[in-house]
């Protein structure tokens, strides 16, 4: 049988159990793409908005299920640009295969990815040696501590043709263990501690604190639904006091990342498609990846995203006592001082979502109900109170 480098590819993720593949299409990476989107490959190709998002969806992928996913980027360039998302993936022991693919043949192009950055980093210079890399790959992301491996491919060698015979047992890793729990953080809370939280931020007073939509949300949501939390002080907030009673049911980023959660959810729900995902996220950390919603739309992905717009970063604010009545670090501000917004409900329903704004507590109840009954993506926006003190 005569393949091609990226007919190769296609088949050993299929035989490592690779249900999902997430990137963006670009120089050096177009024939393994078309390879993807070819009729017959079965391996859906989930193109991000940013380079970055797409590692942090199959980070969330990972963490939901302990399965893993492929990431393909464009060359070098690409690859720089989702460094922090590899790294972040590392320290989180997310496994993932992390394709790019170098346009300029020879053997002088600089590795896409420093070495320190996964677990390891492998170049593959001519087609027969593409199975035992595909292969070595997955054995080495899933030995020891798991954790990302990428693999730079050159054009050239996605294109090019051999004529061999692979059956799935050759492209699959020797490692029996292609599936392990991964470490989302779960916190086992009281009962109760939901109702108590309630009761502190009870009324309809405004403006709302961070704690009544958390514990509002909680009383909607199905016991095994999964949360994931942003960065900052709402990630801390929630691990606080938002019960978990199922096993996988809270992920969050280790160490935090902003701009995170909202690829991350996507990948969450890929995973678990039968599980309530709500992705609840700060309004400056939803800012660094709101374009990805576009990918639920365009894939039918429905997460419930909530946004507790704060009209800044509390968690930076906190750093900064000011003497005097002045800009905080970290407030988004008018030259005037008065709190800045982008409408995040607007934005949301002119990408294609289901969209509700929220300013008083008497609307958390039925708007949350009404976002988990979307039969697509949806948003809700909340505003609460700015500034940490507050919440």
């Amino acid at each position: 049988m005569k393949l091609t480098g990226g007919q190769i590819v296609a088949k050993a993720l299929k035989a490592n159990g690779v249900d999902f593949v997430a990137g963006m299409p670009g120089e050096g990476t177009w024939a393994l793409v078309d390879t993807l989107l070819s009729a017959g490959t079965d391996i859906p190709f989930i193109q991000v908005i940013q380079e970055q998002s797409a590692v942090h969806l199959a980070d969330g992928y990972f963490r939901a299920c302990g399965r893993s996913m492929a990431v393909i980027l464009p060359g070098a360039l690409g690859h720089s640009k989702a460094l922090g998302g590899i790294a972040c993936a590392l320290a989180g022991e997310s496994a993932m295969l992390v394709i790019s693919g170098e346009y300029s043949e020879g053997n002088d192009c600089r590795p896409a990815v420093p070495a320190w950055i996964t677990k390891e980093h492998v170049r593959v210079a001519s087609i027969d040696q593409l199975p035992q890399a595909l292969r070595q790959s997955f054995d080495t992301m899933f030995s020891g501590r798991v954790g990302p491996v990428s693999l730079d491919i050159p054009a050239a060698v996605q294109s090019a043709s051999i004529e061999v015979r692979l059956s799935p047992s050759t492209l699959r890793a020797t490692s029996e263990v292609q599936r392990v729990d991964p470490q989302i953080n779960v916190v086992a809370l009281r009962e109760d501690s939901a109702s108590h939280s309630s009761e502190e931020g009870s009324g309809d007073v405004l403006p709302l604190k961070a704690q009544r939509p958390l514990a509002e949300l909680r009383s909607v949501l199905e016991k095994d639904a999964i949360l994931v939390a942003g960065a900052g002080s709402l990630q801390a907030l929630v691990k606080e006091m938002f019960p978990v009673y199922e096993s996988r049911s809270l992920c969050t980023a280790s160490p935090p990342m902003s701009g995170w959660a909202v690829p991350a959810a996507i990948g969450v729900k890929l995973a678990m498609p039968a599980r309530q995902v709500v992705c609840a996220v700060g309004d400056g950390d939803f800012l660094q990846s709101m374009q990805e919603m576009a990918v639920c739309v365009m894939h039918s992905i429905p997460v419930v995203f909530v946004v507790f717009n704060n009209s800044g970063y509390v968690s930076l604010s906190d750093v900064q006592t000011p003497l005097i009545e002045q800009h905080r670090a970290g407030e988004f501000n008018l030259p005037d001082g008065k709190p800045y917004s982008p409408d995040f409900a607007g934005i949301a329903r002119n990408i294609g979502l289901e969209a509700w704004r929220v300013e008083h507590a008497s609307q958390l109840n039925p708007t949350f109900i009404k976002a988990l009954n979307s039969k697509g993506p949806s948003l809700v926006e909340v505003i609460t109170a700015r500034g940490s003190r507050v919440n």
